[in-house]
């Protein structure tokens, strides 16, 4: 079951199972003024203060990729997120993703089973492993990798925890991967925050979801071993060396953002592309760029919101309608 669908009532929280297989060791509460913040972090509007269990030493020590997708992904896509959990683990990278079902559960497993290093950001407090499918899988990382959440100790897998824990997978990567996503699918809130970030965005072609992805920004990739080579040379020195790789395809161009023009509202940013597509029958990034002066990353990010929102479509050939009325 799709964790961002579950209906919570008000008299019965979601299962999740209290973590009894291992200690409380490594649990730590990190807040935003402490030296030992997770760094990446600080780029977040408001840094939340952040509970972790595990190595907390593996967010500093090496490069991060986020890798996500659809819970009810297909066996070719979970296939290529257990190869690509393995080659980066192989590599010294950090795995991050969500611990759900699907893709999440296929990049950890393939880091963990090549020895290497994984990271879970949950939707529930750290001390409660969720979904029940994935306690085993969540316990071994609790042992050997890293559990991190913004909700305290005890927190019940809410709804809305999981679209708002998609913003520090993002915002902790130095790389961002769609495997496979549908059209309405949480994975795409994780890519909205790369493109907000500045941070790298690959998706494999193929699915509805990702396909929406590259005319905002992000890169066309074709397989692992494209994209654990990408992440392997920015590690190097933080900027990626030499021309791009044949089977990275750009559609278009990956766009970065500098941290100082990130502090434009969503709600002002949203409100003027709104209004310059009310304005016309269609318009691609560069006119609704033109009509708000916006910079094409902040269009282009603000145009797969409005989407996740269902407030505009993205038609064939990288144009865009609203559908909704400008309030």
């Amino acid at each position: 079951m799709n964790a961002l669908s579950l209906h919570v009532s008000s008299d019965r929280e979601p299962l999740a199972m209290p973590d009894e297989r291992v200690g409380d060791e490594g649990l730590r509460e990190i807040l935003p003024i402490q030296s030992d913040y997770p760094d990446r972090l600080r780029q977040m509007a408001k840094a939340p203060t952040v509970w972790l269990r595990g190595r907390a030493e593996l967010l500093s020590s090496r490069p991060i990729c986020t890798v996500v997708g659809s819970r009810a992904c297909s066996r070719l896509a979970e296939a290529r997120a257990l190869e690509l959990g393995r080659k980066l683990g192989e590599r010294g990278v950090l795995v991050v993703s969500g611990g759900a079902l699907g893709i999440d559960a296929a990049a950890h497993t393939g880091a963990l089973a090549a020895g290497g290093a994984t990271c879970a950001v949950l939707g529930t407090g750290v001390d409660r492993l969720y979904p029940q499918q994935n306690v085993p899988l969540l316990a071994a990382l609790a042992r050997t990798g890293l559990l991190l959440s913004m909700f305290p100790l005890g927190a019940p897998p809410r709804p809305f925890h999981f679209r708002v824990r998609n913003e520090l997978m993002a915002a902790l990567a130095d790389v961002v991967v769609v495997v496979e996503a549908q059209a309405n699918s949480g994975s795409l809130i994780t890519a909205r925050h790369a493109l907000r970030f500045g941070r790298p965005l690959l998706g494999f072609q193929g699915s509805e979801g990702t396909m929406s992805l590259f005319s905002a920004g992000a890169q066309a990739v074709h397989s692992v071993d494209a994209v654990v080579e990408f992440v392997a040379s920015r590690s190097a020195g933080g900027e990626r060396p030499g021309a791009p790789s044949e089977e990275l395809a750009r559609v278009p161009q990956s766009i970065h953002v500098p941290t100082e023009t990130m502090l434009l509202s969503d709600e002002d940013a949203a409100k003027r592309v709104l209004a310059a597509l009310a304005a016309t029958a269609s318009a691609d990034v560069g006119e609704v760029c033109a009509r708000t002066g916006l910079s094409a990353a902040e269009c282009a990010a603000v145009l797969v919101d409005l989407e996740l929102a269902d407030r505009c479509t993205r038609l064939a050939g990288g144009r865009y309608i609203v559908h909704a009325p400008l309030s």
